[in-house]
């Protein structure tokens, strides 16, 4: 029979947005792994630095490992096994900050709006600075003004090298093509074996979504499965009573 390795989002799906992981849930989620044997491996478009203030560190070690940066890094046990460099081209940044200052409505910034992480880039018009009640406001906006569908299509039209996707509340993640979550599927490929089975777990499994890429990856891999939820408690349910879980 082939290992079966589950795959988990964190921000939005472990956690609530930019919160700290509920200890309830991390107490059933690390029982889970034990009393089953389960193998999981997180998969977060934030950096190291970010997520272990969401998520303490001996949660991320009692899994098989953590793919940050959207696949772009990889750690297990502790240790950094791999990151992807990235090159940006000339004027990139300034096109940025062109966005920044001429291209959004929203007026409210609080700062830290381009951020470049190991393999891709985070940009956020309202800054990364930004208070929770603030996050929770630019969402709200954002549904309606669809700044970050358009923020999209402003950067992939400069630079089609360049795919850009919706993550969390307040910002984009941009990265070379093809280098998003669904190249973490070839990497638990090469540790587990071409017939491994992934389920994975997100809140942003729709078009356009960081999550969408793993989940469209994995739609025609036999045994595999994707599950959309929009919080930790609908994450929690799953591996207390979905069948694949359990």
């Amino acid at each position: 029979m082939p290992d079966r390795v589950y795959l988990f989002d964190v921000d939005g799906t472990l956690t609530h947005p930019l919160a700290e992981i509920d200890e309830e849930f991390a107490d059933v989620f690390l029982t889970w792994i034990h009393e089953k044997k389960k193998k999981v491996y997180l998969v977060t478009g934030s950096n190291i630095e970010k997520t272990t203030k969401q998520v303490f560190k001996a949660f991320i070690d009692q899994c098989e490992g953590i793919f940050t940066c959207s696949g772009n890094q990889f750690f297990s046990k502790g240790r950094k096994i791999y990151e992807n460099k990235l090159e940006l081209p000339e004027g990139f940044i300034e096109d940025l900050n062109l966005y920044l200052q001429e291209g959004t409505t929203w007026r409210r910034k609080t700062g830290t709006h381009i951020e470049i992480r190991p393999g891709m880039v985070n940009f956020s018009t309202v800054g990364r600075e930004a208070s929770p009640n603030l996050r929770e406001a630019y969402y709200r906006w954002d549904r309606d003004a669809l700044e970050r569908e358009d923020i999209v299509e402003y950067i992939t039209n400069l630079y089609p090298e360049f795919e850009v996707s919706i993550g969390g509340q307040i910002s984009v993640d941009i990265y070379p093509v093809g280098k998003n979550k669904a190249q973490v599927v070839e990497k638990i490929q090469e540790m587990h074996g071409d017939d491994v089975e992934m389920i994975f777990v997100g809140d942003r499994n729709v078009p356009g979504g960081n999550d969408w890429p793993l989940a469209q990856r994995l739609d025609p891999i036999e045994g595999s499965e994707w599950y959309q939820v929009h919080s930790y408690e609908e994450t929690r349910a799953l591996i207390e009573h979905s069948e694949l879980f359990t």
